[in-house]
């Protein structure tokens, strides 16, 4: 069992890592951490996901 890092990840903004467990030569788990919060999450819920590229584009 092997676990590989991305850290951090660029072009974007703020930082993100990303981290896979692979088994076999395939990834059988992943995830993500990042640091910095905007709440576009927060904004978004309830909404359409539709609507989603008219506020992200903005922030």
């Amino acid at each position: 069992m092997a676990k590989i890092a991305i850290d951090p990840v660029t072009r974007i903004e703020g930082h993100l890592r990303i981290e896979a467990q692979v088994e076999g030569g395939r990834v059988v788990d992943a995830w993500s951490a990042s640091t910095m919060f905007r709440g576009i999450e927060r904004i978004l819920l309830g909404r359409d996901p539709r609507e989603a590229w008219a506020f992200t584009q903005r922030i």
